[in-house]
């Protein structure tokens, strides 16, 4: 039977020696994936967004826009067609950006505001689920939240 100092001394001896959980490179690794994603989508270029998912990618949103409250869960590919077809008109800026790692896995939450041909059209949450593979951070899903009223606009325009 353990006694309750024996048992806080081997759990101190195993952290001491185990890696952190959560390192800054994976969470950097994630954040730059995430970052890609959104740059490629500002400057229209669906080939740059398509690396950073993995290949069975969707999406799931909860839209609360013009409507009662839907649930839509879709593949990616459509979206990231559509990319190429924006002539740079897409711009979604996160902020307050958190991010959570735990090896070869990631979340990140970030607060969003998007535009559309530089006017604010929608804001909600983004949640974003990453697997690191042999090619890197891969996004497996992005969740989010839409709403069009109330939405901070951080390019101050």
């Amino acid at each position: 039977m353990w006694k309750s100092g024996g048992m806080w001394l081997v759990m101190a001896a195993v952290a001491a020696v185990c890696p952190t959980w959560a390192s800054a490179q994976d969470e950097a690794g994630a954040l730059a994936a995430v970052h890609q994603l959104f740059e490629g989508m500002r400057t229209a270029n669906p080939t740059t967004v398509r690396e950073v998912f993995a290949a069975e990618a969707r999406f799931a949103m909860l839209n609360d826009r013009g409507g009662p409250l839907r649930v839509t869960v879709q593949s990616v590919n459509g979206w990231i067609d559509a990319i190429g077809a924006s002539a740079g008109g897409w711009d979604e800026q996160l902020y307050d950006v958190e991010v959570r790692a735990d090896g070869n896995m990631a979340s990140i939450w970030a607060p969003y505001t998007f535009y559309l041909n530089g006017a604010v059209s929608h804001c909600g949450i983004n949640s974003i689920e990453l697997l690191y593979d042999a090619e890197g951070w891969k996004v497996t899903q992005i969740s989010d939240t839409r709403r069009g009223e109330g939405c901070p606009d951080p390019l101050g325009g």
